[in-house]
């Protein structure tokens, strides 16, 4: 039996968590398992498949985070295609642009559907840290698909009316089909 490289990844990736019982739960290390059984017998596509089930639950497991926030010079249109913007300094009557990547939050399947939803709450703190603004579910991202989907990014604008100054903008994305959350904060000065 001739082994590839990544035969020996997936080898590799389970004697890891075969010894750190705590990583995986019985079902993943089954999958996992069933997995190299397919790869022994060279059938990589449904060894890919059991995979991809494996990513879904620990997708599904894992806290929610946002990863990759910048600000940027205008909106952005694809995934982790941005145009990053140099300064956090904004002229009064200029918008602020916003890039984040959400990771982990719950990819719920039903019947064949996959479904993704959550929401945006934002807060706006002045240099003490005091709030001075909020807004709650000022944003709603819906996704209904028929496959998983892991990359999806956030594109927040903001147009501000106040005094010249220091501040923070902080952006709490709630997953709305489970107790997922995490925030991100961005000083911005006009």
């Amino acid at each position: 039996m001739k082994k590839g490289w990544g035969q020996t990844v997936i080898l590799v990736a389970i004697l890891v968590f075969v010894l750190s019982p705590f990583a995986f739960s019985q079902d993943e290390l089954s999958l996992l398992g069933r997995a190299m059984q397919e790869l022994e017998t060279e059938n990589t596509e449904v060894a890919q498949e059991i995979i991809d089930q494996v990513r879904l639950i620990l997708w599904n497991k894992a806290p929610m985070r946002v990863e990759n926030v910048v600000l940027t010079e205008s909106e952005t249109t694809s995934y982790g295609a941005y145009q990053e913007r140099i300064s956090n300094f904004f002229a009064p009557d200029e918008t602020i642009y916003i890039y984040a990547e959400p990771k982990n939050y719950t990819i719920y399947q039903e019947n064949g559907i996959y479904h993704i939803y959550f929401t945006l709450d934002v807060n706006l703190y002045d240099p003490e840290g005091n709030l001075i603004a909020t807004q709650e579910s000022f944003a709603n991202f819906r996704y209904i698909t028929y496959s998983p989907v892991y990359e999806v990014f956030l594109d927040l604008y903001f147009d501000l009316d106040f005094d010249p100054g220091e501040y923070e903008l902080e952006v709490i994305v709630q997953d709305q089909l489970s107790d997922k959350s995490d925030s991100f904060r961005v000083p911005v000065r006009m």
